[in-house]
């Protein structure tokens, strides 16, 4: 069976392709990434896109931002997108 994308074909001799082949782009403070798709804990994320262990990473949701946790497990899309912000005061 032919894909619909014939990019999905090229080299290819029938089955999947292996997870790791796949690539999809997200956005961190406007900036594309290319990233495997799937889960992944926070911090490897962020160490995987260059944002600085010290920041905070927050997810662009259409109800505003999603402030995530660094030990926290999330599934990754094509074009998420993210920002960092700093970390804010500590508890009272």
């Amino acid at each position: 069976m032919i894909s619909a994308n014939p990019d999905q074909n090229a080299g290819k001799q029938g089955g999947n392709p292996p997870a790791t082949e796949h690539k999809l782009t997200i956005f961190v403070d406007g900036n594309p990434h290319q990233v495997r798709p799937g889960q992944w804990k926070v911090s490897d994320l962020k160490a995987q896109v260059g944002v600085d262990p010290a920041k905070v990473l927050a997810e662009i949701t259409p109800h505003g931002l999603k402030d995530l946790d660094d030990g926290e497990e999330i599934t990754v899309h094509q074009d998420e997108k993210f920002m960092t912000h700093a970390r804010t005061g500590g508890s009272s």
